[in-house]
């Protein structure tokens, strides 16, 4: 039975068609495999449109972490979306050594509440030039047809 919409499902491959049907292209449309195939090569992660098809339909074993990983990326999630952890459990969370080393910083560096709010909207900051990079190169990867 196809999940609703908005309900990701259990499995990583109804999660996986979960994000295909609803996550849309910079023209409105969804993704195509051939075209999440290519661009998550190009990124490094060698895949063919074949098997990720197969693992979007459940036909191929769960991938190895590193797949994950980049079909996560490429559709903004974190990997923990495939796994139905929460991603903002604090032992998961603290599980990534950027994440931990930003936060063993954080508190040796004992900062007062004005401090830890400049910490933040420098991140901020980044998240929003690395979107805007994002965007930028997306754009020069997809050429659209016509004016």
């Amino acid at each position: 039975m196809p999940e609703a919409p908005d309900r990701p499902g259990e499995t990583f491959a109804e999660r996986l068609d979960w994000l295909f049907r609803t996550t849309l292209d910079s023209t409105g449309k969804p993704y195509s495999v051939r075209h999440v195939a290519s661009e998550l090569t190009r990124r490094g992660c060698r895949i063919s449109h074949t098997h990720l098809s197969n693992l979007r339909q459940g036909r191929s074993p769960d991938p190895r972490r590193s797949v994950v990983e980049a079909i996560a990326a490429f559709f903004g999630r974190p990997p923990a979306f495939f796994t139905g952890q929460d991603p903002h459990d604090l032992v998961h969370v603290l599980a990534d050594p950027h994440i931990k080393q930003v936060a063993m910083r954080l508190v040796d560096a004992r900062l007062s509440p004005e401090g830890h709010a400049a910490v933040v909207a420098m991140i901020e900051q980044v998240q929003r030039l690395e979107a805007a990079a994002r965007s930028r190169r997306d754009a020069v990867e997809r050429p659209t047809g016509g004016g």
